[in-house]
């Protein structure tokens, strides 16, 4: 069942729109899961972290790619130290067509309370920020050593943020202003040094009966979920 994501999305260039409407169904996907989990097990133990995560992306990159690998092995930095790496996904995308391309994402996890009366978390800030510093970082596999075997297709890489919305105790019946939260996820989701602010930003949203369904994992568990949040930034596509 598809589920409701609201999507934000700016800048233009080739590769852009397609990329962006390939997130927009992973991530419909992906919530369509979250829902499916929780119905059946009646926990968000998917939200606990980045592995987590992928159990309810990993299906929907399947479905919405030709083939797909996680934990790819690849070169991010040049020299002796911190140089090998593994890219989460890595994708084939419209295989054999006009549009055909690669897609490499660098995935972050992370939780953030509501309101946002002081705005996001720093940590997250940094977190995003470091997904971006990766990503672009895979120009040494893609032009490096293994050029050849990417030579001739367009690369497009993606840091992808995922963030679970909660609020706790005398907050947990507020009424979330969605669109605070993608307007100050725009502002503030910013990576001046690597020229990559966020561009896309998808936002799913728990409604009232699903919510109802949750159960508390842990006897101290005081969160009330509201959703999650992705915010990424779509790198322009390289060639070799």
């Amino acid at each position: 069942m598809r589920q409701d994501v609201r999507i934000w999305r700016k800048g233009r260039f080739p590769y852009k729109m397609i990329v962006s409407d390939l997130l927009e169904d992973i991530i419909s996907d992906a919530s369509a899961n979250a829902v499916r989990f929780i119905q059946n097990a009646g926990y968000t133990t998917f939200l606990y972290g980045e592995r987590q995560m992928n159990s309810i992306l990993a299906p929907a990159f399947h479905k919405h790619t030709d083939a797909m690998v996680m934990e790819y092995p690849s070169t991010r930095k040049i020299g002796a130290s911190n140089h090998q790496a593994r890219a989460d996904y890595f994708c084939y995308c419209n295989t054999g067509q006009e549009k055909e391309y690669r897609l490499f994402v660098e995935l972050k996890s992370s939780w953030q309370k509501l309101p946002l009366s002081n705005g996001f978390y720093k940590a997250n800030i940094e977190l995003y920020q470091d997904a971006c510093s990766q990503i672009k970082g895979l120009i040494n596999e893609v032009r490096g050593k293994n050029k050849a075997f990417y030579s001739g297709t367009p690369i497009i890489r993606v840091s992808m943020i995922s963030i679970a919305l909660y609020t706790t105790g005398t907050d947990e019946n507020i009424d979330v202003d969605y669109d605070d939260v993608i307007n100050k996820a725009t502002r503030e989701f910013t990576c001046d040094s690597q020229d990559m602010d966020c561009n896309f930003i998808a936002l799913w949203k728990t409604n009232k009966w699903l919510k109802n369904d949750i159960k508390k994992e842990w006897e101290e568990d005081n969160y009330t979920f509201h959703g999650i949040l992705y915010i990424c930034h779509i790198m322009e596509s390289i060639t070799v």
